[in-house]
């Protein structure tokens, strides 16, 4: 597999390089679209064609250093999965280099908050996505995409933003006070969700974004694309301020289904990614 951002040479150096990422390329039959295991690969290579020149802040991330990992292959169970994404998160905080994880499905997210939880003390978890995956179990399985933030919810408060499916299970497991409905941030004109939302924040967090949490129309590449989802710079802005308020530990981006008709998802997602480590650079002072 390719480095991220096409980068080479010193950029790419294990010692310097400030950032990781961590592909982890799975998904199981289960899953509606079981094609997320080729994610973190079309992610790689849509990076490729990336500016390294941030508009907005007017600099180039890729100076500090990305060093991409060799990704988790082998792995056919959700057990094997979490195991191994903690144990590589964790060296990489040990590190102390800033954790990229992208798969996968949703699974991949729960090793990675797991590892952040064991470093960090008042650290809350921020949840992107169409789901709010707060099954106990699903398919015999408690460690299942579908289960996953019902599994970090036993490990520190989650917060979670651009919800609009869920099951009777996930509604009875969510924390009503720390969950935002996509349709209820469409029609807040006056933006009181923003606050209550910062109001959810503690000194350290942990970001998992599934990109189903985008509208379809932008995002068709996820296993189920559910309408209404979030346009991309509303996203930006949100996450943007949750990097200055707060000590950001690392970050996923999960969920995405390749499409090797369309290749605007796959882009998207680069994108995202170079843009949060940039946002990681720039307020963090990393």
């Amino acid at each position: 597999m390719k480095n991220f951002a096409g980068l080479k040479g010193a950029f790419t150096d294990y010692n310097e390089a400030k950032f990781f990422v961590v592909p982890v390329p799975y998904s199981t039959q289960n899953d509606w679209n079981p094609t997320a295991n080729k994610g973190a690969e079309a992610i790689i290579e849509a990076s490729q064609h990336l500016e390294h020149y941030d508009t907005e802040t007017r600099t180039q991330v890729a100076f500090k250093g990305i060093h991409s990992l060799e990704p988790l292959h082998n792995l056919n169970s959700d057990e094997l999965v979490c195991n191994a994404v903690e144990k590589r998160i964790g060296e990489v905080l040990d590190l102390d280099k800033f954790p990229v994880a992208i798969g996968g499905n949703r699974t991949v997210c729960i090793g990675a908050i797991r590892a952040a939880c064991a470093k960090y003390n008042d650290i809350t978890i921020i949840q992107l996505g169409a789901h709010n995956s707060m099954r106990v179990s699903y398919k015999g399985s408690d460690l299942a995409p579908e289960c996953a933030m019902f599994q970090a919810k036993r490990l520190a408060p989650i917060t979670q933003i651009g919800i609009r499916s869920m099951s009777a299970d996930g509604h009875r497991n969510a924390d009503p006070t720390r969950i935002f409905f996509a349709r209820d941030i469409f029609f807040d004109q006056n933006m009181r969700w923003y606050k209550e939302l910062f109001d959810t924040l503690s000194a350290n967090t942990y970001i998992t974004i599934d990109l189903s949490v985008f509208d379809p129309s932008i995002m068709p590449s996820v296993s189920t694309p559910e309408p209404g989802g979030m346009p991309y710079f509303t996203v930006l802005r949100m996450l943007k301020q949750i990097f200055r308020m707060t000590n950001v530990v690392g970050f996923d981006v999960v969920g995405l289904c390749p499409n090797p008709y369309h290749k605007a998802p796959d882009y998207l997602a680069a994108r995202l990614i170079y843009q949060l480590m940039t946002y990681k650079a720039v307020y963090s002072k990393f």
